[in-house]
């Protein structure tokens, strides 16, 4: 019986050798992507559709999951400053990647479609909205953007300065949503007269766009960029290539996105 055990161990101790040796081999091997690979995105809540969308289309090809953080684009580079993690960032607005650029958080960046500004009002327009000036009347219940939250917040008081409208407008709002997706809540459930949003955002059985003219407008460019301290470097550029591939801008232009770059919208 003793003589069992020690044969018994033996095989024991031979096998767990095998094994170290086995996984010492494979970790020595050079990364590729794998089927089991994850990324994490930091990612501006008023993209989450269009992005979820390929996202599935991704994982379906190479197996590699994706998770998503969404919400404003500022709290999601102050998150990012914070923690030091993740592996690619998708804001509202190119001078939110250029911000994390400076602090030495972008690795490689590219910019993928427009994000253009209208105002929406309720539908049918009852209140008569025609442009950005009526958003300083007394009369209408205004929701904007958080100026120091989502890409529309810093949007939305950039084009107002430019009407030298910001500070009156600021002051009658109603509300400073956090998230572009609040503001769609509040004009579609009728708490909110007027808001400006982004165009591709507009939902069209349940409110009106009165578009801006550029002059008066501030439109942006929403990119995707790698991030320093990913863990998964490979990975991470595959995926921010395949959103700017053909498949990914075409699930961007079936949701009301123009892609980049467009003469109608550059200078």
């Amino acid at each position: 019986m003793r003589i069992l055990s020690l044969v018994l161990a033996l095989m024991f101790v031979v096998g767990a050798a095998c094994a170290i040796c086995g996984c010492t081999t494979q970790t020595s091997t050079t990364p590729q992507v794998s089927e089991q690979s994850t990324l994490m995105v930091y990612c501006g809540a008023g993209i989450r559709e269009p992005m979820e969308e390929i996202a599935a289309m991704y994982e379906n090809e190479t197996g590699t999951m994706i998770e998503f953080t969404f919400g404003g684009s500022a709290q999601l580079l102050s998150q990012m400053e914070l923690v030091k993690q993740g592996d690619l960032y998708m804001p509202g607005a190119t001078a939110y990647i250029e911000s994390a650029a400076k602090k030495g958080f972008i690795n490689t960046s590219e910019k993928l479609v427009y994000h253009i500004p209208i105002i929406a009002v309720a539908k049918g327009n009852p209140k008569n909205v025609t442009g950005i000036a009526d958003l300083a009347r007394p009369d209408l219940r205004v929701v904007i953007g958080d100026p120091t939250g989502p890409a529309i917040g810093a949007t939305t008081k950039k084009l107002l300065n430019k009407s030298g409208l910001w500070e009156t407008v600021s002051a009658n709002a109603v509300a400073k949503r956090a998230t572009v997706n609040e503001l769609i809540v509040d004009i579609c459930m009728g708490t909110a007269d007027a808001s400006v949003i982004w165009y591709d955002l507009y939902v069209p059985d349940k409110m009106e766009r009165i578009e801006i003219p550029k002059a008066e407008n501030d439109i942006k460019v929403i990119p995707i960029g790698t991030l320093t301290f990913s863990e998964n470097p490979a990975e991470a550029q595959a995926f921010a290539d395949f959103v700017a591939s053909d498949k990914g801008l075409a699930v961007f232009e079936k949701f009301g996105y123009v892609i980049y770059p467009d003469p109608k919208y550059e200078s």
